[in-house]
């Protein structure tokens, strides 16, 4: 450790790095937390100097009894010192080091030595009292060791100085106006403290607000977009009138299989990051690309032909443009991006003879795994004008048998327990 840093270290107490002087704000208030430690510090070794020198000084005077005293103090000095280095509240240690200065300086006077830098020790208490201190407790203590002064100065015997009434009532004085000026300048940094306080506290509260006010809109803009969301999948829906309710049922299933997921640990490093939420908003788009599919082919009352349904898989490309249209105009959405994927992906099949790129296995995007399933037995359970609506449990068979081929085998394992929770 440099030499700079073992002064630093010693007259701080070791709470010179950033942590400490934010606990020591908290411990003292608003302003000079640091100083107080200095100063704690300056007058405990002032105090071990000053005892030290009286020890040496009443030896070789041969008063052994105050040579005694002093040593005694010299000791708890270290000992307070060693202390102020621990988790001890601070207002213990500053009372403590601020009764021991006083008590030098009461030694001061009674040796008669109150003069030169001992006179100014004695001025400088009530301002070293009151920073350490606080108001209150400063002055009042300023305020006893001014009597006992006194008592020193009047009453016989009690000084060196009872005959010199001229310097005692010079002191006195001094010391009084002192203290007047300590007491100013203390309300006033109090005063200011107030003030700082009070503007942060203000501050803190228009921030507040301003969080709140942000929060509100940002529920506006969100309740905006569920919105415009359900209004477009609706727009699919009145065109596709024979499956009403689509989308909200495929939402349904959709949740279903990514709450097992979780539940079951499966594919858990894909969906650690995915918001659910925005995932169950993109499902709604997964058939926006029917908009672009005409009339005649979408609302066939019977089996589409070999080139109808040709042009009917294209949905799915469709679908993947009109969302990436929609995301060159706004700015990167992990919604859209979502919703690219459901839209593009969710007619692609396990063995790879899916559309409309042919995707096989794990190089299909979860979200289009999930999704297949979803939307195929909403499709089996569904009427059309081409078919009756299948039962539950027809679906829930076609849908089994289409694992490895059609589904995803893990998610096919999930759709069962799904299916047998569901059934007790």
């Amino acid at each position: 450790m440099h030499f700079q840093d073992l002064i630093i270290n010693i007259f701080t107490s070791g709470r010179s790095t950033k942590e400490n002087i934010e606990e020591t704000k908290q411990e003292h208030g608003f302003s000079d937390h640091l100083v107080k430690y200095i100063l704690l510090n300056f007058i405990l070794l002032l105090g071990l100097i000053i005892s030290i020198v009286f020890v040496f000084q009443n030896f070789s005077t041969l008063s052994y009894f105050d040579a005694i005293a002093n040593l005694i103090m010299a000791f708890i000095l270290i000992i307070v010192f060693i202390v102020s280095r621990t988790k001890v509240p601070q207002i213990i240690l500053t009372t403590v080091s601020s009764i021991l200065f006083g008590f030098y300086l009461v030694l001061l006077i009674w040796n008669g030595d109150a003069q030169g830098a001992g006179f100014l020790f004695i001025f400088i208490y009530p301002m070293l009292t009151v920073l350490l201190l606080g108001l209150i407790k400063g002055i009042t203590l300023s305020g006893i060791f001014l009597c006992i002064v006194m008592g020193q100065f009047f009453i016989p015997g009690a000084s060196k100085f009872e005959y010199q009434l001229d310097v005692s009532l010079r002191m006195i004085a001094v010391y009084i106006m002192i203290s007047g000026i300590t007491l100013v300048f203390e309300i006033s940094r109090k005063t200011k403290d107030r003030i700082n306080e009070n503007l942060t506290r203000k501050i803190i509260g228009i921030n507040e607000n301003l969080q709140i006010i942000v929060e509100q809109r940002t529920l506006k803009i969100v309740k905006l977009q569920k919105s415009i969301l359900k209004t477009m999948s609706n727009l699919v829906e009145y065109r596709d009138f024979v499956t009403g309710k689509h989308v909200e049922r495929t939402q349904y299933s959709v949740n279903l299989l990514l709450e097992e997921i979780k539940n079951q640990s499966i594919y858990s490093e894909i969906i650690k990051n995915w918001d659910i939420d925005l995932i169950l908003q993109s499902v709604q788009l997964h058939d926006i690309g029917k908009i672009a599919i005409s009339d005649l082919i979408l609302n066939k009352p019977a089996q589409l032909t070999k080139e109808e349904f040709s042009e009917m898989k294209k949905h799915a490309i469709y679908g993947y443009k009109i969302i990436e249209r929609i995301e060159a105009d706004s700015e990167e959405s992990e919604l859209l991006n979502h919703a690219k994927i459901f839209a593009i992906t969710h007619h692609e099949r396990w063995d790879g003879t899916g559309y409309p790129n042919s995707l096989c296995g794990d190089n299909i995007p979860l979200q289009g795994r999930i999704m297949a399933i979803a939307d195929v037995y909403d499709a089996l359970i569904s009427e059309r004008p081409y078919k009756k609506a299948m039962t539950h449990d027809e679906a829930i068979n076609i849908i089994i048998k289409g694992k490895g081929s059609q589904f995803d085998p893990k998610l096919i394992d999930l759709f069962i327990i799904i299916n047998n929770r569901q059934v007790k």
